[in-house]
């Protein structure tokens, strides 16, 4: 993925950077620089005020979350009760919400496909209960957030940008999300994890995009990922 000086009025400006096949590349800053606001414009949910983004080195016209789907891109949301998983829906229909069409036959659902691609990302994930069709709001914080992950991994997308991935799940989730993260990235996605936790950001990112009030202040690789130099860029010049 690559986004050349994409803008949007009122939330941030010029904003240009690229995720390479394979690279976890983490969005850190402070609450309301612009970190989600960013990611759900490249992902349709709002439209850009000018600006470019490239997939596989071809430009491409997103101005839905339909559009950016056809293009391999996902987005795991940070609100995950609320827009990440249908709370009241099973397993099984959460996954494949968002490809249908892989489980439908002329508009109508086949039972068999879905519960194949369902089981399929139940045992990868290792979401527990492993029962596909236990209703999702009876999981705990950490399967749940699974299964959201799920949803968009049967996209089979190129592109996974998770916004706060971890927040609200037990240390021991926590590690098996870092798990997933990094498979995904061996099998060449481009991840894209915005998180408030430095921490978990330096421990899992080969690059840092720091935000600032809209901007990007700083990218940091290589023995410059330290929390002392992600707060010094995301601070600097901040209105008090």
């Amino acid at each position: 993925l690559r986004v050349e000086n994409l803008s949007k009025a009122g939330m941030f400006n010029d904003v240009s950077f690229e995720v390479k096949s394979g690279e976890v590349l983490g969005v850190a800053g402070l609450m309301g620089s612009g970190r989600t606001e960013v990611m759900k414009t490249i992902f349709g949910a709002y439209r850009k005020d000018h600006g470019k983004v490239f997939v596989k080195g071809t430009e491409v016209k997103i101005t839905s979350p339909a559009d950016a789907i056809g293009c391999g891109i996902a987005y795991a949301t940070e609100d995950r009760k609320s827009e990440g998983v249908v709370l009241g829906m099973n397993i099984a229909h959460n996954i494949t919400l968002s490809c249908l069409d892989r489980v439908s036959n002329r508009g109508f659902l086949n039972p068999s496909d879905e519960r194949m691609v369902s089981e399929k990302y139940v045992e990868e994930l290792e979401i527990r209960p492993a029962k596909v069709k236990r209703i999702v709001r009876y999981l705990s914080g950490g399967n749940q957030q699974k299964v959201a992950l799920a949803k968009w991994l049967a996209t089979d997308c190129d592109v996974v940008i998770l916004d706060e991935p971890t927040r609200g799940i037990d240390v021991g989730a926590k590690r098996e999300i870092y798990s997933l993260i990094n498979e995904l990235a061996k099998k060449g996605k481009g991840i894209i994890m915005i998180s408030s936790e430095l921490i978990e950001v330096i421990g899992v990112s080969d690059r840092v995009l720091v935000m600032q009030e809209g901007r990007i202040a700083a990218t940091l690789e290589g023995a410059d990922i330290t929390e002392q130099e992600i707060m010094r860029h995301a601070t600097i010049g901040a209105a008090s």
